[in-house]
């Protein structure tokens, strides 16, 4: 039998896997609360042609990112930057 050397003690390995499960927990809700949108939800929701939201997603400026084949964006980002006035030029 092979005698293993521990450094801690073995309330501090707890204590730190307690908060290892603490902090994924954290991380598991943020993922749950993640809510995407297409393209096509920005047409329904604004009312604007597809092809105004298209050149919206396609923006620097615009958090969208592409999913395979479709663009999508994250809510509370797309609430974000319209938050911000823009001025049509």
């Amino acid at each position: 039998m092979t005698n293993l050397k521990v450094d801690h003690n073995l309330s501090e390995t707890v204590q730190l896997l307690s908060e290892l499960c603490e902090k994924i927990d954290t991380v598991e809700e943020k993922v749950k609360a993640l809510r995407f949108v297409t393209i096509n939800d920005v047409v329904k929701a604004t009312g604007w042609t597809k092809g105004t939201v298209c050149a919206l997603f396609n923006r620097a400026d615009f958090p969208s990112c592409d999913f395979g084949k479709t663009k999508v964006a994250e809510l509370s980002a797309v609430i974000k930057s319209f938050s911000v006035p823009r001025r049509k030029e």
